[in-house]
């Protein structure tokens, strides 16, 4: 790669992974308050493999043996992935699903669709990290960061901030959400952004 590429995909980094981040976050928030037996697990999780944590003391190895919560990030990243929408271009002639597509063709590919099709995911509109911690489901069936050569390169990154976000905040503090049965708020474009999360929170004792 040239500099000038590693600049560009530093700066998708950066620039596209906060807001997905965020609203990820958010989400996660959401339907972790909605299920106290799952936010008893991930809390059981943080304090049996992180007893000493604090935000002065980071260790990405540490936070890699959260296993439950990572469940927890890629269930709520398949029931509601940031970004909704993965295109694709060919530049050659491809026969794909019966049909011959001619080169040039764009792909819109419904993220939000195939990670909630009842074709590859058991009860896909339930909230269950069990699929994923139990290995029911591959982690590579969740398809927003897309995959090959093509794979967004801040994979990594956005996964590794959401679990030490969940390790801050929940290891910290109580948290819930104020009014339990609204519904979710969020903007559907191409980017699945969280519109709105009212959230108490109190010091965690």
């Amino acid at each position: 790669m040239t500099d000038k590429e590693i600049r560009g995909n530093l700066l998708d980094i950066f620039l596209g992974g906060s807001d997905t981040t965020a609203s990820l976050f958010c989400y996660i928030t959401y339907y972790v308050c909605k299920h106290p037996e799952v936010k008893q697990k991930m809390l059981s999780e943080i304090d049996s493999v992180l007893p000493n944590f604090s935000d002065k003391i980071y260790k990405q190895e540490d936070l890699n043996k959260l296993n439950y919560c990572k469940a927890v990030v890629m269930e709520a990243a398949r029931l509601m992935p940031p970004i909704s929408i993965g295109i694709r271009h060919i530049t050659k002639e491809f026969d794909i699903a019966g049909y011959k597509w001619p080169a040039g063709t764009n792909f819109h590919l419904n993220i939000k669709g195939a990670q909630r099709h009842p074709e590859f995911w058991n009860n896909p509109e339930v909230f269950n990290p069990d699929r994923f911690y139990n290995n029911e489901n591959d982690t590579s069936q969740i398809i927003i960061w897309g995959g090959g050569k093509r794979i967004c390169p801040g994979k990594s990154l956005s996964t590794i901030e959401s679990l030490l976000f969940i390790a801050l905040v929940y290891k910290n503090y109580n948290v819930e959400l104020v009014n339990p049965n609204d519904p979710l708020k969020f903007v559907a474009a191409m980017v699945i952004s969280c519109s709105e999360l009212k959230v108490r929170i109190s010091p965690r004792t």
